[in-house]
């Protein structure tokens, strides 16, 4: 963001129960940053730094250009109204909406950017075919509508208002014919998979030469949908799963939605958790170049005898809201 002259980008926003960090970098051609603050939200104790070093900008702005700003609130959630405040040793203040400055740092996030090159292109190609693996729209979002240009088979374990087929993706063989598709998506659904190297071999089954498939899922999130929660993806997992053996190249991946991985306990080892970092999402586009040469005869049945649990996971909240509790 640019105000006044004044460069900035948060790289973090933080909320741990009653507490807010923000962090990020400050640039200004002919100041220096004197003082960052946290305004518009009540606040019992605040804890600023500036002169931070940070490797992202430096080449380009010099050393010093990090800051961190925490506050410690009388009460759990988040002020929509919020603002960070600079000050430069000239005196110069600027202010910007703290939620506006998450949205403007989460528009950069790659893995967004790769989902719709997949969009364009399938829906570049009239008539094409797509599937998609564990769509039922249990977030009531029917991503099923984003394809224009063609058919859109939707795949579940689950039956729902959206789900065409209701079927294991370990077994697409068993609900479609080789060579079937024109693309494959699944989102949020291979770390609920018991065995996704058994799943890979079908998507080859369904997809027709030449086809892709977009895969999303996390490398951190915490647990959920117990007991069907088994897997973490990050970028170079994919290598394992999607490669010449399996009858894919991969075309594209990435990692975004930095996570704080932070130990319930305390310990000497644990210390510096906060330093290290996950990712939410886990995103890879493939596509298929040849036959699979690997195949996985055990199916989940065989394994467990769960379960993926039904019901309705609460709609996402699209912008920063307002939660508070009584001091």
């Amino acid at each position: 963001m640019i105000i006044d002259g004044c460069q900035f980008m948060v790289d973090g926003v933080t909320k741990f129960f009653n507490s807010l960090r923000v962090f990020g970098w400050f640039h200004h051609p002919g100041e220096r940053l004197a003082q960052v603050e946290i305004i518009g939200d009540q606040m019992l104790a605040m804890v600023s730094e500036i002169d931070l070093p940070h490797g992202g900008v430096e080449a380009a702005f010099g050393p010093g250009r990090g800051f961190a700003v925490q506050i410690l609130r009388p009460y759990d959630g988040f002020e929509a109204a919020s603002e960070v405040a600079f000050t430069t040793d000239a005196g110069r203040e600027v202010r910007a909406n703290l939620a506006a400055l998450a949205r403007e740092r989460m528009s950069l996030f790659p893995t967004p950017q790769i989902a719709l090159r997949f969009m364009d292109a399938v829906n570049g190609k009239p008539g094409a075919r797509v599937l998609d693996i564990g769509g039922r729209a249990r977030s009531r979002i029917d991503r099923s509508a984003a394809f224009t240009s063609g058919e859109c088979v939707v795949l579940d374990i689950l039956p729902g208002d959206n789900v065409d087929v209701v079927g294991d993706a370990h077994a697409l063989d068993q609900h479609f014919p080789a060579e079937s598709f024109d693309a494959v998506q699944s989102i949020s659904v291979f770390e609920h998979l018991m065995m996704p190297w058994a799943v890979v071999p079908q998507i080859n089954h369904v997809l027709r030469p030449g086809g892709i498939a977009l895969i999303a899922t996390h490398q951190t999130l915490g647990m959920h949908d117990m007991p069907w929660d088994f897997w973490r993806f990050s970028d170079t997992a994919w290598d394992a799963l999607f490669n010449r053996h399996t009858g894919f190249e991969i075309i594209e991946r990435a990692v975004d939605g930095t996570q704080f991985i932070l130990p319930f306990l305390l310990r000497p080892a644990m210390m510096d958790a906060e330093k290290a970092a996950g990712y939410e999402s886990s995103v890879v586009l493939v596509r298929k170049i040849g036959p699979c040469v690997m195949q996985w005869r055990l199916t989940p049945a065989d394994i467990n005898a769960t379960m993926y649990p039904g019901g309705l996971e609460r709609a996402p909240v699209e912008e920063f809201g307002v939660g508070r509790a009584s001091a």
